[in-house]
């Protein structure tokens, strides 16, 4: 199997460096050069069977790199771009192969961070899957399971938008199928690093309604979370425990907003509340009705500079802690 390491190699080395590398092959051939119907695998092999019956190898190919391309940058385009001229998207039993095109999917996305053409490359993906309605709901499958799901190690929304931007602009879609990409797109596009984030309204524990714009200091955490959510509980009491945090905090310059989410209610009233945080809940529950922020999973923390631009998003209590520390050299 190709994993990610080879495929860097692949971008990486020059051609003569590969020389010696039997598994990852270059050549100086056109670009739309045809897959052998017969080569060594570059990828996982399944079993199948061919069109008289006998038994055959399905198997994913990488294309071959130009030996003339030297550049690593160049190198990754053009893996990135023909990444897929040797897949039949036709073929569902090949769909159905987790080790095949799942693993190749994965690789995939692991060649995107080096090229300059990712967006073209995931358009070409999707535009080829679109022939097949099978295809087209695998690879959108896969790009939820890996680049939008949050407990995935490779979620990564800048590549999920390229995703969702290639699925509303496909005019081989039907409208039918491009309506959950564009809400999620109008969903994640919101709030994202650079942008000012969305005020909103809550109700603190005194009973007064407050806005988050109105709180002072020169970083804001939000911490969205549900009571009911076992991992709101470690997440917060984690935060709670910071020396980064609660020194911030003691010395006014970290804010924290914990919102709990699903509206007011006694055991909310009763929760405790760590020391020098406000918190407050969402009456009505209108961040989430109006997706006002994308809150896909529970809890969600947001990081706001002084002029509450969005500097981390759905991120982490080590990378908060991280840059935190970092804002104090």
């Amino acid at each position: 199997m190709i994993r990610a390491d080879k495929l860097l190699l692949l971008l990486l080395c020059g051609a003569c460096m590969l020389a010696g590398c039997p598994e990852i092959r270059t050549a100086e051939r056109p670009e739309t050069a045809e897959c052998p119907e017969t080569a060594e695998p570059a990828a996982d092999t399944a079993d199948s069977e061919s069109a008289d019956g006998t038994p055959g190898r399905r198997a994913f190919r990488l294309p071959d790199v130009p030996e003339a391309l030297r550049d690593p940058a160049d190198r990754a385009d053009y893996l990135a771009l023909h990444y897929w001229d040797c897949f039949d998207f036709a073929d569902t039993v090949l769909l159905s192969c987790p080790e095949i095109t799942e693993q190749a999917f994965v690789d995939f996305l692991s060649v995107l961070p080096h090229a300059r053409e990712a967006a073209a490359a995931v358009d070409t993906l999707y535009s080829r899957a679109a022939v097949r309605s099978e295809a087209l709901y695998c690879f959108i499958g896969l790009g939820d399971k890996y680049l939008y799901e949050p407990n995935s190690p490779m979620c990564d929304e800048e590549l999920y938008i390229l995703v969702l931007r290639a699925l509303t602009a496909n005019p081989r879609i039907g409208e039918a199928d491009k309506l959950r990409p564009r809400r999620l797109l109008e969903t994640v596009s919101k709030n994202r690093p650079g942008d000012k984030a969305a005020d909103f309204e809550f109700l603190g524990r005194d009973g007064v309604k407050r806005r988050m714009s109105h709180l002072k200091a020169e970083y804001t955490l939000l911490c969205f979370y549900d009571l009911s959510c076992d991992e709101c509980g470690r997440v917060k009491g984690r935060l709670a425990a910071s020396p980064v945090v609660c020194g911030m905090v003691g010395e006014g310059r970290l804010a924290v907003l914990s919102v709990n989410v699903a509206g007011d209610s006694g055991a909310w009233r009763d929760a405790a509340v760590p020391e020098g945080w406000t918190d407050g809940c969402d009456v009505g529950e209108r961040l989430v009705r109006g997706a006002v922020y994308d809150l896909k999973a529970m809890p969600t923390l947001y990081l706001l500079d002084r002029e509450k631009r969005v500097l981390l998003k759905d991120t982490s209590v080590g990378r908060l802690e991280a840059k935190l520390a970092g804002a104090d050299f």
